[in-house]
């Protein structure tokens, strides 16, 4: 017996990319449901190409997304919990990918492994300004110690001349993604009983996992209200939440190889090619990004063949 899974799949971009891995995973798991959140503000979408795949959904997100805020990756995973929970959509895992993740481990391998973990939760995780973190001390107080206001584009010119009073006044100018203003909060949710954690954005977590989130935020609505006003909570609200609840057990290890080496800030990660297929051979890793079909076609062609044992 394997895990019963939900891949929760949000994408912007590539339809054909998005079908190649929602047929994929039904494929690998003909009982796993799949759910797909597709931002249509980015890109069209035809859904008929899947439409008829069993237990297989499209998701449209309640809101207008902006990137790297709490209405691009947050709002619709908490959403889609709440979705599953409605329909009455039983899981035991809820696995969060990006439409340019494929897996590198069969599917009935993935699963498996699931249904026989310990554990609560798959998830990269640090404390903010511990010796495990990777960001410098600066990173998270710019992102979660701020309230951001987003300006209109032909305000970046300005906010670049201006920087340097940022270093005099209690704001900040956070341009990564768009000419995003912050003012330093000084009464923050962080604290000794509530010590803020960052991480990755893609994660496995149980079912109970994903309730217990989805009720804290209903039941402190002053966090979500903080992290609405953040940047890139997608990558601290989650870890933050479980690692200070104290009642589940979190192994820190997504699964996923991603590699951010070379990139600027605010920058994607590289993309993966035929080149990484040793390291993607692993079996470390159950998913893997970011692909794109337009920079290597083949290196899927080869996983399915070679890592998958998908007949051509």
């Amino acid at each position: 017996m394997t895990a019963s899974v939900c891949y929760f799949i949000q994408s912007h971009r590539d339809p054909e990319q998005i079908y190649r891995l929602v047929r994929t995973l039904r494929a690998g798991s003909p009982a796993a449901r799949i759910v797909v959140q597709h931002n249509f503000a980015a890109s069209p979408l035809d859904w008929s190409p899947v439409a008829d795949l069993p237990r297989t959904h499209l998701f449209r997100a309640r809101e207008r997304q902006v990137r790297a805020h709490f209405s691009c990756q947050v709002q619709p995973y908490l959403d889609v919990v709440d979705w599953l929970e409605a329909e009455g959509f039983a899981y035991d895992w809820l696995v969060n990918l990006s439409a340019q993740d494929y897996p590198v481990l069969p599917i009935a391998e993935i699963e498996a492994r699931l249904e026989t973990a310990s554990c609560d939760a798959f998830i990269r995780y640090w404390e903010a300004g511990s010796a495990d973190s990777p960001w410098s001390w600066r990173k998270p107080r710019n992102r979660y110690w701020h309230r951001y206001v987003r300006l209109s584009e032909g305000m970046m010119p300005v906010l670049r001349s201006l920087r340097s009073f940022t270093r005099v006044l209690p704001i900040h100018f956070y341009l990564d993604y768009g000419p995003l203003v912050g003012f330093r909060q000084f009464r923050t949710p962080f604290g000794p009983g509530f010590r803020c954690h960052g991480g990755w954005a893609w994660f496995n977590l149980r079912r109970s996992a994903a309730l217990y989130l989805r009720r804290f935020l209903v039941e402190h609505p002053e966090i979500e209200a903080h992290y609405r006003g953040s940047v890139a909570p997608e990558e601290s609200i989650v870890q933050t939440i479980l690692a200070n609840s104290g009642q589940f057990q979190l192994v820190n290890d997504d699964r996923r190889y991603i590699d951010y080496t070379g990139t600027r800030k605010g920058g994607s990660p590289r993309t993966l090619t035929v080149a990484d297929l040793p390291l993607l051979a692993s079996g470390r890793y159950d998913f893997a990004r970011k692909f794109d079909l337009g920079v290597d076609r083949a290196v899927l062609d080869r996983i399915d063949r070679e890592l998958l044992g998908v007949a051509d």
